[in-house]
This record gives structure tokens, sequence and C-alpha cells, in this order.
């Protein structure tokens, strides 16, 4: 009876273990969700007009700096070999173009530093990061993931590693990161964070989606987001 009375203590003890540990995490993981729910649906908003250009049923809603915003597309309507065609044009006046790479002091998994206007007519998803950080490490899989299903399709990601630690400018040290967290995309060193103050960037991990076009359609960072769910 005693015996039974221990297990059972035990089971309960067990799970209140677990679900403290739940209730610690749980806010993180929904932010981490958050964050990819949001760059999934915007990827998917940006790669559908570079994906199928020919098409006249693309929708113009596009978003920025974490706010989506609704606009109304112009329509351009000419003639082609006795047909007509419609063609969305979008204003893009609101938003700003990526400056381009700059500082670059090392490079892994391209041949050549890697620049946005080597890569016009692609959208780009720019991922600022470092391999020590933990919000960083928890992207990776994801980033992998899209990266296999979408880089033949007119994705390209770039890992801007910028180091936190002076251990983290060894390009080494980048090189030995990439290989254990099977990173394939093209990563570059940011190390005296010209590429970082190029873009105005304040965090680890932030993400910048560029369009095909070379605009910056939307960015986000998992600080951003917890700080809009403490309001």
């Amino acid at each position: 009876m005693n015996g039974l009375k221990r297990k059972t203590k035990m089971k309960y003890t067990i799970r209140l273990f677990f679900k403290a540990i739940w209730k610690k995490q749980e806010p993180m993981i929904r932010n981490y969700s958050d964050m990819l729910v949001c760059i999934i649906a915007v990827i998917g908003l940006v790669l559908a007009p570079a994906m199928y250009s020919s098409s006249n049923t693309v929708k113009a809603t596009t978003s920025s700096e974490g706010q989506t915003l609704s606009m109304k597309p112009n329509i351009l309507r000419f003639v082609q070999n006795g047909n007509t065609q419609n063609h969305f044009m979008i204003d893009k006046s609101q938003f700003k173009k990526a400056p381009e790479f700059t500082g670059i002091s090392g490079f892994v998994n391209t041949p050549v530093p890697i620049k946005l206007s080597d890569i016009k007519g692609k959208v780009v998803l720019v991922h600022f990061w470092t391999y020590t950080c933990i919000n960083c490490i928890h992207t990776i899989p994801h980033l992998n993931d899209w990266y296999q299903k979408y880089s033949n399709k007119g994705l390209v990601i770039v890992g801007v590693q910028t180091p936190e630690f002076s251990d983290e400018k060894n390009i080494d040290n980048v090189k030995t990161a990439v290989n254990k967290f099977q990173i394939k995309y093209p990563v570059i060193l940011d190390n005296n964070y010209a590429s970082w103050n190029a873009y105005g960037n304040n965090y680890w991990p932030r993400d910048y989606l560029v369009d095909n076009q070379g605009y910056i359609r939307y960015s986000i960072s998992v600080k951003e987001i917890i700080i809009k769910r403490s309001r």
C-alpha cells in the first residue's frame, strides 16, 4: 500500500515538474511560431508574383515592419498578339530598397561573396544571426526546410553572421557551426557590423524579406514580437 502511495506521489510530482517547464517555455515557443507563421505567409505573398508573373490574378496585399497594408493595385491593359492582357502594378513608394551587403570579411557555402545586385529577380530572405544565439539556433531548422523546398522556385536565403562575441569572428568557427547545423544556404561574415548598420538592425535574429525588385517587403524579430505581446 505504501509503495502505491509513493508511486502516485512520484507521478504527481513529475506532472507538476513538466507543467512548470511548459508554463515557462510556452510563451517563447509561441513567439517562435508567430514569427515563423508571419514569414511563411509573406514568403507566399512575395513568391506568388515572382513564380507566376504571367498570371493576371495576383492580389496586391503587402506588409512591412510587422504591419499588413492593403492596397488597390493599378491595372495596366495592353494588347499583345491581338490579345488584351491585364498586368497589376503595386505602388511600392512606402517600401525601402534593401541595402547592398557591405564590409563582408568572409563567406561560406558560396564561391564568392554574394551580392543582392547579382541575384536580381529573386526573392531574398536576409537573415541576421550569430551561431551562439539560442533564438537564432531555434530558427535554423525552419530556414533549412524553406531553402530545400523553395530555393529552386526563386527564393534565396542569405545568412548574415554578425558576431556578438569575438570568437564568432573566426571563419573556422563559423564553418564548424554551419556544418553542425547543416546549413546549405550562403552565409556571409559581417564582423564589423557594416551590413548590420546599413539595415538599421538591432536584434538577433532578424529577418528581412526582399522582393524580386529589391524592396524590403517585411521584417520581423523575436524581440519585436515579445514587445507587442507584452502591451
